[in-house]
């Protein structure tokens, strides 16, 4: 079977697939690698957590609606231009992100940056689907997804080097300079959506469509299932850097550490499911990640302000249970629904990224202990997930899926 699809004149495939992975890496780094500065631009810039959240929120929004867009103009423009101009936003937002002197401007090019790399996400996405088919396909998506949690485990202590080496904003200028290196492939790059193959759909039929996916009530509910497996995590995130510094006074490279042992529980998590998919049906293991959130909102609560190995330990079941649901509820959908596989995939990955940015904004809305905080919006979100489940079975929606 002919697994190459595209050939690059002018790169090797092999090349084409490392870069993809490469550029999805960074793209993700941008999110964490600032992550221990918040504690310290709260005092620079005199603000409250909560006000300069809104940093992480305005990146985290801006990026699940390129991730509509940048696919859309790909399809329609190419492959290329759009990459190019996604780039440059992220080049462009992480250096006025470097220069800025208040959150407001902070929270501007964070929201560029942001843009730019839901654009790129997207298009190097698009690309591997252009080049490959068949296991090669199969292996570099599952590579890709492998990678992408790269910069959750390592962002934060590299971005707490940083901090060490020079200042805040030298992590800003760092990660302006990688966008740029990982752009100087696409001269050598060959458009793989050549413009006899390319689409026409206006914006408005997209939404039409995916308004029409939405309303069905199998679609809606266990993405809603996923979606609030997903808030803890962003949750945690946002809050983890004034826990670990603040309350547990571990200094920005314990911090790192601490925070990389957690986050890499959400690598291993995808090869649980893939184990566990050879012994339990889809109904089985979506009952396996409801408990895993509730033991790990109960610990938040019981065991979580004790020491930052107890908080680590509080993580371990909230990073696996998300990192299985998030894989699982993907090949679910979009096998259900393969009809309209673009759209859907478009529509899920915009609700994740809204619903992580609601969980970075109400874990910083003013509570006592952050630890509890985030313990009972896991609590909050287990029971609605688990609702959504309840009205799955008891109607019988996505039965063949979810029982093999």
């Amino acid at each position: 079977m002919k697994e190459v699809l595209f050939k690059q004149k002018h790169m090797p495939m092999g090349f084409l697939a490392v870069w993809m992975m490469v550029i999805t890496t960074i793209q993700w780094i941008m999110l964490d690698l600032y992550l221990p500065a918040l504690p310290i631009l709260v005092d620079e810039f005199g603000v409250t957590e909560g006000e300069l959240n809104v940093s992480l929120n305005t990146g985290i929004i801006a990026c699940a609606v390129a991730t509509i867009i940048g696919g859309t103009l790909s399809d329609r423009f190419g492959r290329k231009l759009v990459m190019v101009a996604g780039m440059l936003l992220g080049i462009i937002g992480n250096l006025f992100c470097g220069l800025s002197n208040g959150v407001f401007m902070l929270c501007v090019f964070r929201g560029v940056a942001g843009f730019g790399s839901g654009v790129v996400d997207t298009v190097a996405m698009a690309i591997l689907k252009d080049s490959f088919t068949g296991k090669r396909f199969q292996k570099n998506m599952t590579i890709l997804q492998a990678v992408a949690a790269v910069g959750p485990i390592f962002g934060p202590g590299l971005g707490a080097f940083l901090i060490n080496m020079g200042s805040w904003r030298l992590i800003f200028f760092i990660l302006a300079g990688s966008v740029l290196i990982t752009l100087l492939p696409i001269f050598f790059y060959t458009e793989t959506l050549p413009p006899e193959n390319r689409f026409s759909n206006r914006f408005s039929d997209i939404a039409k469509e995916a308004v029409q996916i939405s309303k069905t009530p199998a679609f809606s509910l266990y993405l809603g299932i996923i979606a609030f497996l997903t808030i803890p995590v962003w949750s945690y995130v946002a809050v983890s850097s004034y826990i670990f510094i603040d309350d547990f006074g571990v200094g920005n490279t314990g911090y790192g550490i601490y925070y990389a042992v957690g986050t890499v529980f959400s690598v291993v998590a995808p090869f649980i499911y893939l184990a566990l998919a050879k012994k339990l049906t889809s109904r089985m293991i979506t009952r396996v990640t409801l408990v895993l959130m509730l033991a790990s909102g109960i610990m938040f609560l019981t065991i979580g302000e004790i020491s930052p190995v107890l908080l680590i330990l509080c993580v371990v079941p909230m990073y696996v249970s998300e990192g299985i649901i998030r894989p699982m509820g993907l090949v679910i959908l979009l096998e259900e629904y393969s009809y309209v596989a673009g759209t859907a995939s478009a529509l899920m990955e915009f609700v994740v990224n809204i619903v992580g940015a609601i969980g970075t904004a109400i874990a910083t809305i003013g509570w006592t202990s952050m630890t509890h905080g985030t313990g009972v919006i896991t609590m909050g979100c287990v029971i609605v997930a688990g609702a959504c489940w309840a009205i799955i079975c008891a109607r019988g929606y996505l039965k063949k899926r979810l029982d093999v």
